[in-house]
C-alpha cells in the first residue's frame, strides 16, 4: 500500500505473440492467484496471439506493470521500450538487459569478453551450411538451439552427423540463427537472483530432467517431467563460486529485480554458464519459486520483493 492507504493498481501482462504463449497464460494466472489482494488491485490483461489487448493499459490508471510474458515481445526489451515510452512503471529488467539476456548470441559474446566460462560453441545462420561446426566443435553429440528463444523452444541434441541438418531446421523454425553448442553431460543447476543496487541469489535448485536427457520443454512444464532439488546437492564452495558468477552475469547484464541464470557443471566441479532468463518461469512447476520457496519465502512473498523491487 502506499502512502495513503490506496492499493497499487497493478496490471498484470500474458501471453503475447511469442511461441510461449501458453507457459505465459499460466505464469500470469498464477501471479494474479498470489498477488496479496488486501495490497494490490489487479487487472490481468491477456494479450492475443496477434497482439491485441494493449488498450486495456490505456484505458486504466495502472500503478504498475507485472510483466508475465516470456519470449520475443515480452523479455527481449521490446514491451520494456513501449512501457518506458508510455512513462509506466514495470517488474524486471529494463530494455538493454532484456534484450542482451534474450539475444544468447549476444550474451555469449559479452560474457567471453569478461572471461566468464561458457561452452564452446558455434554459429550457424540460416542458410549457411553447417558443416563447419564438425571442423570446430568436432564430432558429434551437440546440443542446438535458436538464438532468442526461451523455454527450450526450438532446442534438440545432435547424436549423429546425419542428424546435424533437421535439428538446425527445428532451430530455424523460429529464429535466423542457431547456436550449437558442445554437448556438456553434466549436472544442471540454476541460481535465482533478486535485487537492484544490492542483488541477492537464492538457494541453487539442481535440476534431474525424467522425461528428456535435458531439460526440454516437457520436463519443464509437465508434471513430473523433471526432478528438482534445492538447495542443490554440491559442496559449499561450489556452491559460493556459482552464486558469485551469477552475481557478476547479472550485474554485467544490467538486470533488475529478478533473474535465473542457468548453468551446467562440467566433471562435476566446472561451472560453465548457459544462458540467463530475465523474466524466469512464474508457474507452479518453475524453478525461481522453488528456490524462493527454499530460502522461506513464499510466491506472494516473492511477488511482493519483485514488485517493491519495480517501484523503487
Amino acid at each position: 500500500m502506499d502512502n495513503q492507504g490506496t492499493k497499487i493498481k497493478i496490471a498484470v501482462l500474458m501471453g503475447g505473440r511469442s511461441p510461449e504463449y501458453e507457459i505465459s497464460l499460466i505464469s500470469g494466472r498464477e501471479v494474479v492467484k498470489n498477488l496479496d489482494k488486501s495490497k494490490y488491485e489487479v487487472l490481468p490483461i491477456v494479450i492475443s496471439r496477434t497482439g491485441k489487448g494493449w488498450q486495456l493499459i490505456s484505458k486504466e490508471k495502472i500503478d504498475l506493470v507485472f510483466i508475465a510474458m516470456h519470449g520475443p515481445y515480452g523479455e527481449d526489451g521490446t514491451l520494456q521500450g513501449m512501457l518506458d515510452f508510455l512513462n509506466l512503471p514495470y517488474t524486471g529488467s529494463k530494455v538493454l538487459a532484456s534484450a542482451l539476456a534474450m539475444d544468447k548470441l549476444l550474451f555469449r559474446r559479452v560474457l567471453k569478453s569478461e572471461n566468464i566460462p561458457v561452452p564452446r560453441f558455434v554459429v550457424v545462420k540460416k542458410g549457411e551450411p553447417g558443416g563447419r561446426v564438425f571442423k570446430d566443435l568436432g564430432d558429434p553429440p551437440y546440443f542446438i538451439k535458436p538464438h532468442n528463444q526461451g523455454s527450450s523452444i526450438g532446442t534438440s541434441i545432435v547424436e549423429s552427423k546425419e542428424d546435424l541438418d533437421e535439428a538446425l531446421g527445428l532451430a530455424f523454425r523460429y529464429s535466423e540463427t542457431a547456436l550449437v553448442d558442445e554437448y556438456i553431460k553434466g549436472t544442471e543447476v540454476t541460481c535465482g537472483v533478486l535485487g537492484n543496487k544490492k542483488p541477492e541469489p537464492l538457494p541453487l535448485v539442481e535440476i534431474i530432467p525424467r522425461k528428456s536427457r535435458f531439460f526440454d520443454y516437457q520436463s519443464k512444464y509437465l508434471k513430473g517431467g523433471a526432478r528438482e532439488i534445492a538447495p542443490a546437492r554440491i559442496s559449499k564452495r561450489l556452491t559460493r563460486r556459482i552464486k558469485e558468477i551469477a552475481l557478476v552475469v547479472y550485474r554485467l547484464i544490467g538486470c533488475r529485480g529478478f533473474s535465473r541464470v542457468d548453468f551446467i557443471l562440467r566433471k562435476a566441479k566446472e561451472p560453465l554458464v548457459l544462458e540467463i532468463n530475465t523474466i524466469p518461469g512464474l508457474t507452479p512447476m518453475s524453478l525461481l519459486p522453488k528456490a524462493a520457496g527454499a530460502a522461506g519465502i513464499s510466491y506472494s512473498q516473492l511477488l511482493d520483493k519483485i514488485i517493491k523491487y519495480a517501484l523503487e
